[in-house]
């Protein structure tokens, strides 16, 4: 770990990496080495030291990252203290970014990430699963832009949908009310954007996530719903000023609802 920060941030990330291999190989050999599960372990704090040293180093951006990446890692180990180890992992992510990320667009990159790498966990128990969606939430309405507190908590949507623990025999949550709670704080954030462009925008990423959990089946999301957010957007889009964002939100928007059209044979009347 010597030779200073500058070289710290090339040589950790190889041996973080390269540990997480190694718990992967006593891992599959686990039938073969009684104590695999003891090795393992000590690896998993050895990552723990190097990714303090990255810290220390104030390498914040990278440190979020490895820690999310070893929280994965550890998810997947099987060990019996994989959800204490992972679950501290993922709470020093947390830490970094609440104490550490001040950019706004950096913000909303590290809380995405953090919610890409909570979803794709099957280990945490709801005890521990629970309180860390929602801490997402809250933390995703806290952002400073309307726009990504908007995009952020429609991300948490996923969380109650595709999310596992390890209660639920490894099936997705389907919390199609909790799912549709998020869409429409969503949606009513992006209601109190001030600028026309940016809110007809965001109106047709919500529609697509609407879409995604009506086909998906989620059941709090309806057609009715669609419809109503279809009749906003077009309500809106006159008002918009020509330009090259415009005609990229109408391509979408009229992407989208050729998709609905041959999907689910809704049809709009023409505004």
């Amino acid at each position: 770990m010597k030779g200073g920060d500058k070289r710290i941030q090339y040589t950790l990330p190889s041996l973080v990496f390269r540990a997480m291999e190694l718990c992967r190989v006593y891992h599959d050999i686990r039938e073969e080495d009684d104590k695999w599960e003891k090795k393992v372990n000590k690896i998993l704090q050895y990552i723990n030291s190097l990714l303090a040293a990255l810290v220390k180093a104030e390498l914040w951006d990278l440190s979020l990252r490895l820690f999310l990446q070893a929280a994965l890692a550890c998810d997947l180990m099987g060990i019996q203290s994989a959800e204490t180890i992972a679950y501290e992992f993922v709470s020093q992510a947390f830490a970094i970014y609440e104490e550490e990320v001040s950019d706004s667009k950096a913000q909303l990159i590290a809380i995405s990430l953090i919610i890409a790498t909570f979803e794709r966990t099957v280990n945490f128990t709801e005890e521990n699963h629970e309180p860390i969606r929602s801490q997402c939430l809250r933390a995703g309405s806290k952002l400073l832009k309307k726009p990504d507190q908007c995009r952020a908590v429609s991300l948490c949507a996923h969380l109650y949908w595709s999310g596992v623990n390890s209660e639920n025999d490894g099936e997705p949550l389907k919390e199609s009310k909790r799912v549709l709670d998020s869409m429409k704080k969503a949606v009513r954030i992006s209601n109190q954007c001030m600028e026309p462009s940016v809110q007809v925008q965001l109106f047709v990423e919500l529609l697509n996530k609407y879409i995604y959990f009506l086909d998906n089946g989620c059941t709090e999301v309806t057609s009715t719903m669609v419809s109503q957010l279809v009749g906003k957007i077009r309500e809106d889009m006159p008002g918009l000023e020509a330009g090259e964002a415009t005609n990229q939100i109408v391509n979408h928007f009229n992407s989208t609802l050729d998709y609905i059209k041959s999907k689910h044979g809704m049809t709009f009347a023409a505004s």
